[in-house]
């Protein structure tokens, strides 16, 4: 007989030993004036804690059982012996909290919400735990729906005293019990239904109840209980989210309204959500995300200009067009690094440029709350000055000496390119090189500019090579 046979034996031989042991107790009970007076264990709770364990133990060894099967329980056992061995191929599984393990262990969907409301921390997300804990209910489906049913309010204090969104724990919850594929009983599938219908009677225009509805219909598999179009206006709703694309992939929507979906986002300026539509919804073959992209830099770029051009170039606005475009860049740095496109974009220069804007609004911030004192000349050191013979002031008076120039039109300049932000490094020799020449496939050549005719800002010499690869 093999390991496993032996302990499939074994777990079923447990409902004949409790059996045995009920008759023991029956026993025992029947020579109570025997026993001390302070013995008080009733059999229901021995009963409940050896059904607790039954169960916690049939759990774990379905687990084992859908784990890759081996040629052997022999090999099996020298595979796991050699895997915890190695220091370096072990993945460290989390520790689940006993008080947890309890709750789940015992279907206590209500406590476990409140569990999770008190230990909630947004800097060390649960999600971990809560997925390894859940595997020992019995009924996990049956569990998240009781604690969804059971607690299911707007807000409900937190250990320090401060209001908290229980949703968060629903969608939590419901996140851990996709990523189970638990069994869903008929009779949890019905209850699901009701709560969903009386759930998507909150949405109106509120996307986080459009997020909880989604993950409804998506952890209870109840799909085809809903209109698609509906479905998918929901999803477009919750775009922003980042469970957005998998519960769109769980609650059944075809390709084509996946394709209207990702058309209705890049119409509606949503750029990045409809790239990581294209990627992990499988519609790349149908979609270019990468030409996507470089509009989308371009555009954030433009609109930048448009918030400086509307103000007339105006501190308040040069600062929020600075946050418009590094907003933007880091949306992509991410999208760069969660889908691998290193090789067809440059991360590197996205993130200089994002870095470069940073600084120069610090340095603005610095300059405004500490001006620059004017530094003496030094005997016997000249002055610099230009072809003509005008004096022209050192770097740090140099600058931010024009924050109108901040983002100010190319044309502007004389047909000099700079980048839209007015932004000029300083060369060799007075020549003044647009940081970002090239950015869309055009390499400006270097022209030179004397200090005198500078009106930008002159910053540390660099160039900028394309963002992504031509």
């Amino acid at each position: 007989m093999t390991a496993t046979e032996t302990i499939a034996t074994a777990i079923n031989q447990i409902d004949e030993k409790k059996e045995k042991l009920k008759k023991a107790f029956d026993d025992l009970q029947s020579h109570r004036s025997l026993l001390s007076p302070s013995f008080s264990l009733s059999w229901s709770e021995i009963d409940s804690h050896f059904s607790t364990l039954q169960s916690s133990l049939a759990n774990r060894f379905r687990l084992l059982q859908s784990t890759a099967p081996l040629q052997d329980d022999s090999c099996r056992l020298n595979a796991s012996y050699a895997q915890t061995s190695s220091s370096e191929e072990v993945s460290e599984q989390p520790v689940v909290e006993p008080e947890l393990r309890a709750l789940c262990e015992k279907m206590d969907g209500i406590g476990l919400s409140k569990y999770l409301i008190v230990q909630w921390d947004d800097d060390a997300p649960l999600n971990q735990e809560v997925s390894a804990a859940i595997r020992y209910s019995p009924d996990p489906a049956s569990m998240v729906l009781d604690a969804i049913e059971g607690l299911n309010q707007n807000h409900t204090p937190s250990s320090s005293g401060k209001s908290f969104d229980v949703r968060r724990v629903f969608v939590l919850l419901m996140e851990v019990l996709i990523e189970s594929n638990a069994n869903i009983t008929v009779e949890t599938s019905n209850r699901a239904k009701k709560l969903a219908y009386d759930w998507k009677t909150k949405i109106d225009t509120k996307p986080f109840e459009a997020l909880v509805f989604l993950h409804l219909v998506a952890a209870f598999e109840l799909g085809s209980e809903f209109n698609s179009e509906e479905l998918s206006d929901y999803v477009f709703m919750i775009a922003k989210y980042k469970q957005a694309t998998s519960v769109c992939n769980k609650i059944g929507l075809d390709r084509e309204r996946v394709r209207n979906l990702i058309k209705k986002l890049m119409d509606s300026g949503k750029a990045i959500s409809a790239v990581k539509f294209m990627y992990e919804c499988g519609m790349t073959d149908e979609f270019e995300p990468i030409p996507v992209l470089k509009s989308y830099i371009k555009d954030s770029r433009e609109a930048a200009l448009r918030v400086c051009v509307e103000d007339n170039y105006s501190i308040k606005s040069q600062n929020e067009a600075i946050d418009k475009e590094v907003s933007a860049l880091k949306a992509v740095i991410k999208i760069i690094k969660d889908q691998n496109l290193e090789s067809e974009f440059t991360q590197e220069k996205v993130e200089e440029r994002v870095e470069e804007l940073e600084k120069y609004k610090a340095l603005r911030k610095r300059n405004a709350t500490n001006p620059p004192k004017q530094e003496p000349q030094q005997k016997g050191k000249k002055r610099t000055r230009d072809c003509n013979g005008t004096q022209v002031p050192g770097p740090s008076q140099q600058l931010l000496s024009r924050p109108e120039a901040l983002l100010m039109p190319e044309h502007s300049h004389h047909g000099l390119q700079l980048n839209p932000y007015g932004l000029m490094t300083s060369a060799f020799s007075g020549v003044v090189v647009n940081p970002l020449a090239g950015l869309f496939g055009s390499a400006a050549t270097p022209q030179p500019l004397y200090y005198a005719q500078q009106t930008g800002f002159v910053l540390p010499p660099q160039y900028h090579p394309p963002y992504y690869s031509q």
